[in-house]
């Protein structure tokens, strides 16, 4: 049985089989290893982000985004990124801390990513559920010109979608993707189907 732990792991950006990462619509620029501090966290090299943002950036603690807290937390062009992330690593979200255990609990480095900012006013998203089984779309948000044409596109989405399944380990993952116009769609995220069991594990 894989632990939670592994499932989590196996997300982070630089663990995704290379066609993966190739799909993504915004892939990590910069990443920076992070520790503990109190409730939060810290740089552990804090100078190597201490320079101004070269685009608008937006930053995940490891695979967790802090858009849970109702905000992405974008780091805008010019702004000093490490005074940005000392503030956001002293609140982190609650699924990012439990997240940060697979990470902290197995001594691996656990990490700050640095992705360009993307405007999803004009781009529709789909939430896919992929398992050796089937995938089949749980969820879709349109949003602009995109919404026009995406019934029409949405099988190309979900063969998309199953092709890069077929890359990743043969169990349960969510996978959001992105639908920009017809022909052009990208993976935003990959993150790890969870089971009731997993959750009661990270939760304990």
């Amino acid at each position: 049985m894989v632990h939670v732990y592994e499932k989590l792991q196996a997300v982070e950006f630089d663990r995704l089989p290379g066609r993966v990462q190739k799909a993504y619509l915004a892939p990590p620029v910069l990443s920076a290893p992070v520790a503990p501090l109190g409730e939060g966290f810290q740089l552990s090299l804090p100078t190597s982000l201490d320079l101004p943002a070269p685009r608008a950036l937006v930053p995940k603690l490891g695979i967790k985004s802090w858009r849970d807290a109702g905000a992405l937390g974008v780091i805008y062009e010019g702004v000093n990124i490490r005074e940005v992330v000392e503030r956001l690593l002293k609140c982190p979200t609650r699924p990012q801390r439990l997240a940060a255990r697979a990470w902290l609990e197995t001594g691996l480095p656990l990490r700050l990513h640095l992705s360009p900012y993307v405007d999803y006013s004009e781009v529709s998203e789909v939430r896919f559920l992929a398992n050796p089984r089937e995938c089949r779309r749980l969820s879709s948000c349109l949003r602009g010109q995109s919404a026009q044409s995406f019934a029409a596109a949405l099988p190309q989405l979900t063969a998309f979608a199953e092709e890069l399944a077929t890359h990743l380990p043969q169990r349960s993952h969510l996978l959001e993707i992105a639908y920009l116009s017809p022909g052009e769609f990208w993976l935003v995220e990959v993150n790890p189907g969870l089971t009731p069991q997993d959750l009661a594990i990270l939760e304990r």
